[in-house]
């Protein structure tokens, strides 16, 4: 090891620049299949755990050291050069964090101060040289490391602080060139309308239902398994075609809470057909015919050749167990990646109050969660996840949990 100079290569500062522009080059030099096949927040994930730095701490105490003997060249009182004998201490100490931090300066550091060290793997060797004449105890030989280790803790402080603003920021400065990115690949490849699989409006859609009347597109999304194989356009819904789906969904169901004769007594297939009806009765298929159609006791489906686009769950509440097994028969409608359903869950009015928790602790708890998705306007009517396939975790599929509060037995 040779002794370095602490804290000169540069300013911290433009140390993050440096490092932020190095992640983002890796990112555009990724294969465009690896970009298109996975999602937006996987790819945020794995860039910004590798932008992040680990800050510096460095052990209290010494984990080895020792003292030489030596001499060095002084003047006398007559002027002449004559040796002088010295002891040389040296102090082995631990550190953890990422070791370029020892080399750049903190916005905040040590004046006109020369700091040095042996940088090892993982450990920081101090030198200081004392008088043999004042070495008459060991506290002298301490306090002259101390000192040293000192002015490296103090940078090493600072640099932290700055650390933690940098890592606080990293997300917000690299997702704008993710997303950059990814746009433009999808607009590259004409994803949007590339499905032919129009679901538009009917032009007699019940006036009632809050949704704005126009044509929406569709895209297609990448499918991926395990070893990333070639990206390839496959049909889905538009995240517009899923917001008024779902939109449709809600208004029907603050139609029956509001009309709860309407619901009561009725058995999740009943109260699935009455969605049903509003959603086929607001959008409409290639020219005629049902976009949402029943599959099974209580799903909801929109189907493009042998592949599901859409999926959803109709549920009476029956505790955590009952709402898992609901994922797990959503998930296993849906192989394929970059998919979205809803779960949506009927509660008996005497439950209402400690349902919604236990819903959401339900979906967390599920093996295929991955992140809670983006924040609802009323977590007592609507909740959203981001899943992973079981199979794939790249494979992602959004997940909205409609809640509606109905009374579950009929009055006599």
């Amino acid at each position: 090891m040779t002794v370095t100079e602490l804290f000169e290569r540069g300013y911290l500062r433009d140390y993050f620049g440096k490092r932020l522009s190095l992640i983002r080059s890796s990112f555009e030099s990724l294969s465009e299949d690896e970009v298109l096949s996975r999602s937006t927040e996987d790819l945020m994930q794995e860039l910004t755990e590798r932008a992040r730095l680990e800050p510096l701490s460095i052990s209290d105490d010494p984990i080895d050291g020792g003292v030489a003997e030596g001499s060095v060249q002084v003047r006398d009182h007559f002027d002449r050069a004559v040796r002088q004998p010295v002891f040389n201490v040296r102090a082995v100490y631990e550190f953890s964090g990422d070791e370029d931090l020892l080399y750049y300066q903190p916005s905040t550091s040590i004046a006109f101060t020369t700091i040095q060290a042996d940088v090892g793997r993982g450990t920081l060797t101090v030198h200081a040289t004392i008088s043999a004449s004042r070495a008459n105890t060991g506290a002298e030989a301490r306090r002259a490391f101390e000192d040293e280790i000192g002015m490296i803790r103090t940078n090493a402080a600072h640099s932290a602080r700055d650390v933690a603003g940098f890592n606080n920021n990293v997300e917000s400065l690299l997702r704008p060139a993710v997303e950059r990115r990814k746009e433009l690949l999808q607009q590259r490849r004409d994803l949007a309308g590339a499905l032919g699989f129009p679901m538009k409006r009917r032009t007699d859609a019940p006036s009632k239902v809050p949704l704005q009347r126009r044509d929406i597109g569709t895209q297609r999304n990448a499918s991926v398994a395990k070893g990333r194989t070639p990206y390839r356009d496959e049909p889905a819904l538009t995240e517009a075609q899923y917001e008024d789906a779902i939109a449709v969904v809600e208004s029907t169901l603050l139609a029956m809470e509001r009309t709860p004769s309407v619901a009561s007594g009725k058995d999740e297939e009943e109260l699935r057909d009455q969605i049903l009806v509003q959603l086929n009765g607001t959008f409409q298929g290639s020219a005629t015919g049902e976009t949402f159609i029943q599959a099974g006791k209580t799903d909801i489906l929109v189907r493009v050749e042998d592949r599901h686009v859409f999926v959803g769950e109709c549920k009476w509440w029956s505790g955590e167990k009952g709402l898992g097994e609901a994922v797990d028969q959503l998930l296993s409608y849906l192989p394929w990646r970059d998919e979205k359903a809803a779960l949506i869950v009927f509660i008996d009015r005497k439950d209402a109050s400690a349902v919604f928790e236990k819903a959401e602790t339900a979906v967390k708890s599920h093996l295929s969660f991955k992140r809670a998705g983006k924040k609802s306007v009323d977590p007592m009517k609507r909740r959203n996840f981001v899943l992973g396939h079981p199979d794939d975790s790249e494979r992602e599929i959004q997940l909205a949990v409609l809640f509606a509060v109905l009374p579950r037995e009929s009055k006599r």
